[in-house]
């Protein structure tokens, strides 16, 4: 089956980062955005606290729901 634009951009980032040696993908969003949630959650990433969040994170002021991703090895 023929992947979406957003599946293929997701694909591209992952193998990105595996091949840099990411260990974890960070994203925020808003609590409007229910389809990309649901898009995030189909795949594999997963809803984590604000304070979970590394340090370094910018994030802007309209997020309010996070999710992490752990890049496999």
């Amino acid at each position: 089956a023929e992947l979406g634009v957003a599946q293929r951009l997701l694909h591209t980032l992952l193998e990105w980062a595996n091949e840099n040696q990411i260990k974890s993908i960070y994203l925020g969003t808003t609590d409007r955005f229910k389809a990309a949630h649901r898009f995030y959650e189909k795949h594999g990433f997963s809803l984590i606290q604000k304070a979970e969040l590394p340090s370094t994170f910018q994030f802007m002021d309209v997020d309010t729901r996070f999710y992490q991703y752990q890049v496999a090895r």
